[in-house]
């Protein structure tokens, strides 16, 4: 079993790959280490690609912590599905998480990613049954319609015309 460690800095000034992240990493024991300079948010990470496709069924990935995956659940949930389909182990620092444990993270993650698709499929069944149920009533004064009128005000009257 191989470790490889992977961590992400921020694409700011000053910010470095052989600071603290990276000393822990190797002080943990991992023999190769990956790394990106972006944002959270970055969809294309290519330093977690490189890890995971360095890595071989029995591996370990351990990482500083669940966000040098991805700011949201569902990016997390779909890496750790690639890391589940490649059979990598992952490890975590700060949240103490390890996968070669029995039971693992694996089976939640898998049960909160089908929960996902679930509640993506029920949203999506949702609005289109809002969007194709029972139509809006008119607006008033649309074709067909009578356009109701309102009472004028004593101020927007005519004056009455003198005799």
């Amino acid at each position: 079993m191989r470790m490889i460690g992977y961590f992400r800095v921020p694409p700011v000034r000053g910010a470095t790959f052989d600071g603290p992240l990276a000393d822990k990493l190797t002080d943990v024991g991992c023999q190769a280490l990956h790394h990106d300079a972006c944002y959270a948010l970055a969809v294309h990470k290519p330093g977690l690609e490189a890890a995971i496709a360095s890595a071989a069924p029995g591996d370990l990935l351990v990482v500083p912590s669940l966000h040098a995956f991805a700011a949201h659940i569902v990016d997390l949930l779909q890496v750790m599905g690639k890391l589940q389909a490649a059979g990598v182990y992952l490890m975590t620092l700060a949240e103490g998480i390890d996968t070669r444990m029995p039971g693992g993270f694996f089976p939640v993650c898998a049960q909160l990613l089908q929960f996902n698709d679930q509640t993506r499929m029920v949203r999506t069944a949702e609005e289109k049954i809002v969007r194709l149920g029972r139509p809006r009533p008119a607006a008033p004064g649309a074709v067909g319609e009578p356009a109701i009128e309102e009472p004028a005000s004593e101020t927007d009257a005519e004056p009455p015309p003198e005799a």
